[in-house]
């Protein structure tokens, strides 16, 4: 087959403006990191309170998205989840024991809004929308951390692997409280599935 060429091999700017959108993720960790070194705080201010806005501007402004648009929407959300689980992965690696609070409060944020079981805030058609992409994302950015390991041959790499798929795991909390506890049958559905999904996935 051959070989992809102009237009064609390139990222649609839809693309390319949901993945810039979703790198902001990283952008406010970094300001975190920079407050870190001068505050013996080391709390997540940047990015706790970006990602909350995000969710929460998301939640409100959805029944208003007009259908020529929700496909970008769509796609920032699963952009900007891939850029959460990337951080909370790497973090894992890269911070520690201190990775624990860090991911407990991103997690937080998510049972809080889109992977609210009960809050009438949160459209439906979004929590689906979630629940649809979550372990695909999750086992995908895990695969990705797991094989940079087997590179690196590091000593600890067998630890290493077992505390990304502990963090991995972590995240599937949420979407086994929706599982039990949401108010509609649809995403309490797509909820079981995501369970079933990521006991293959995360194994």
């Amino acid at each position: 087959m051959p070989e992809e060429t102009g237009a064609a091999a390139l990222p649609s700017v839809k693309d390319l403006a949901s993945s810039e959108l979703a790198d902001t993720v990283t952008i406010m960790n970094g300001k975190d990191h920079s407050l870190a070194e001068v505050s013996e705080t080391g709390n997540q201010v940047w990015l706790d309170t970006w990602t909350n806005a995000f969710w929460e501007t998301l939640c409100r402004e959805w029944a208003s998205i007009d259908q020529w648009r929700m496909n970008k929407v769509l796609l920032l959300v699963r952009f900007f989840i891939r850029e959460q689980f990337r951080l909370a992965l790497e973090w894992t690696i890269m911070e520690g024991s201190r990775s624990e609070d860090q991911v407990t409060r991103q997690i937080q944020i998510f049972e809080a809004w889109p992977l609210s079981p009960r809050e009438r805030k949160v459209p439906d058609g979004l929590r689906l929308h979630v629940l649809d992409v979550w372990v695909e994302e999750l086992a995908g950015q895990l695969g990705e951390f797991q094989a940079a390991m087997d590179d690196l041959e590091h000593v600890d790499t067998e630890n290493d692997k077992k505390a990304l798929t502990n963090t991995a795991k972590k995240f599937m909390e949420p979407v086994q409280k929706v599982s039990r506890e949401a108010l509609s049958k649809g995403v309490k559905t797509r909820a079981k599935e995501a369970v079933k999904l990521a006991d293959e996935r995360l194994s």
